[in-house]
């Protein structure tokens, strides 16, 4: 009975992708309702939807009429034990090049840069700390060095801003670089990576055969054009991840 517009600001999802999630995550989750007073698909998947939209165990069983906070934490977690079985069928990194130049909006912000300045690219790499509470367990490892607990989540995207990789296991003391070293990315493209094919990181990465960087210290027309574009470019990756704060509250520190 809701309109488009309020089901966009409680889920972040339109009614046709959530009708899809239900379809596509029906099977695991009905496998989970034969006891009785249980839940149908569609109310776990809205629940679910709910908290990851708003951070909030509290929000999401308020709009979610007769569920308890057990019962929410529940839903939750099957839901996205579900998903994350599928995850590959969404989450696909490309193993040709110019993958990342190819039909894009010409609105969104570094994909000029990243066709034209930088043919080739597979993607962009970056980082972002997804908070969590302190852990009971190795607590410091958790601290990064804005001085919360977080996960170390590593990212990689195209110009448009479809994510193609995402690594979301180390602690937020862990360097950026020290993640991407220890990921199974990095293995790929010091195996396997086609001539002329390149992903682009920011400073907090060293320079490698498949990862351009800026240059630290730019001398001359060349090298400070060189470090402009590939600023320019990187802003593709820094508008994924603030939508991704913004779509999905969880994810952001607050």
């Amino acid at each position: 009975e809701l309109s488009e517009e309020q089901v966009l600001r409680r889920y972040r999802l339109d009614k046709e992708a959530i009708a899809a999630l239900c379809r596509d995550l029906g099977a695991d989750l009905e496998s989970l309702t034969g006891r009785s007073h249980a839940l149908p698909v569609a109310v776990k998947v809205t629940s679910a939807l709910t908290f990851l939209a708003t951070g909030s165990f509290q929000t999401a069983t308020r709009q979610a009429t007769g569920i308890s906070q057990s019962a929410m934490s529940n839903c939750l977690a099957q839901f996205l034990e579900a998903l994350q079985r599928r995850a590959t069928r969404y989450i696909t990194f490309p193993l040709h090049a110019d993958a990342v130049g190819g039909d894009v909006p010409s609105a969104a912000a570094g994909t000029a840069a990243v066709t034209t300045a930088f043919p080739g690219v597979l993607g962009l790499v970056g980082a972002m700390h997804v908070a969590l509470r302190a852990p009971s367990e190795n607590e410091p490892a958790f601290r990064n060095a804005a001085n919360f607990h977080s996960i170390n989540m590593q990212l990689v995207c195209d110009a448009a801003g479809a994510i193609t990789n995402v690594v979301a296991k180390f602690p937020g003391s862990c360097p950026n670089a020290t993640v991407l070293e220890n990921s199974a990315l990095a293995r790929l493209l010091e195996g396997a990576r086609m001539e002329g094919a390149w992903l682009l990181g920011d400073r907090s990465y060293p320079l490698k055969p498949w990862l351009m960087t800026p240059i630290a210290v730019p001398r001359g027309a060349a090298e400070l054009r060189y470090n402009a574009l590939h600023g320019a470019a990187m802003a593709a990756l820094r508008r994924t991840r603030a939508l991704l704060r913004l779509r999905f509250r969880c994810l952001a520190k607050g």
